[in-house]
């Protein structure tokens, strides 16, 4: 029996020996992560954006004809942006008419549409009256009812450029272009002539002309070479008394073959008279000093 205590006792003792020399698990630890460096996204030019926008697809082919493109890369500028729908409402065929010669009047509508030197946000545009363009225009700006600038309207604003801010209008903004028209030249006019013999010939053909040229106190005659009709003149609806003299107050001036009607005009003017032929046909007697 005290054997077996003995026994016992040792056994216990081992075993409390063995708990306290037993080592708790090791900590897990938990990596800190790296860091990421994050890069802000890169603002584009006012061109990219444009270029790159469905929206503007018309305004992209515009300054890319007016090599407008790369012009918006330094400085600050302000654009009102067309968007397709504004270029839809030009009358048919301007905008085709313009890409003939893009550097010209296609060039200085693009101008207009762009403020120079300022990146005006909208919280700033409200309280502007108003706003000069490259072009030269000074585009009024009215918030009565919504945004207009130039009487176009503000339908999106401050989409940010690099070096500028971009406004959707609904119209294209047309500065007051002054319209170069060619200066015809002058038709010189016959010499008059102190005396004109028109003539109604057998062939149908009234010789030398119609419309002659006689000098005040001149005489046009007219003589019927058509031995198969008699042919002659009428005075047209004409509201000049003169006129109506000359030409028998309107009733038809039968000439006989071989026969002429002289008529001396005395008053400067334009004359017109119808012809009693086939075909009839319209004349005119100029009388100058």
């Amino acid at each position: 029996m005290k054997k077996l205590f003995v026994v016992l006792a040792i056994l216990f003792i081992g075993i409390l020996l063995a708990g306290c020399t037993s080592q708790p698990p090791a900590p897990v630890v938990t990596p800190t992560p790296t860091p990421v460096p994050t890069t802000a996204p890169e603002v584009r030019g006012c061109y990219a954006i444009v270029a790159d926008d469905p929206q503007f697809s018309v305004l992209g082919t515009a300054l890319r004809a007016a090599k407008l493109e790369t012009a918006f890369d330094n400085g600050s500028f302000t654009i009102l942006a067309p968007a397709d729908t504004a270029f839809a409402q030009l009358p048919n065929g301007t905008l085709a008419s313009l890409l003939k010669e893009p550097e010209g009047q296609l060039k200085q509508i693009l101008l207009n549409h762009v403020i120079d030197g300022k990146i005006i946000k909208s919280v700033e545009v409200v309280k502007l009256g108003e706003a000069k363009t490259m072009q030269g225009t000074v585009l009024k700006i009215n918030t009565t009812d919504g945004v207009t600038i130039g009487g176009a309207k503000v339908t999106k604003t401050d989409i940010v450029c690099k070096n500028g801010v971009i406004h959707v209008v609904d119209r294209v903004i047309l500065p007051p272009v002054t319209v170069k028209t060619a200066t015809p030249t002058p038709t010189p006019s016959p010499t008059p002539q102190p005396s004109v013999t028109i003539t109604f010939t057998r062939d149908l053909t009234i010789m030398p002309s119609t419309t002659v040229y006689i000098p005040v106190g001149g005489r046009v005659v007219w003589k019927n070479d058509d031995p198969f009709k008699p042919h002659g003149i009428a005075a047209l609806n004409n509201p000049d008394p003169t006129s109506l003299k000359y030409f028998g107050n309107g009733t038809p001036q039968n000439i006989p073959y071989g026969k002429t009607l002289a008529v001396t005009f005395d008053k400067v003017g334009k004359f017109d008279y119808t012809t009693v032929f086939q075909p009839q046909t319209t004349g005119s007697v100029i009388v100058t000093k």
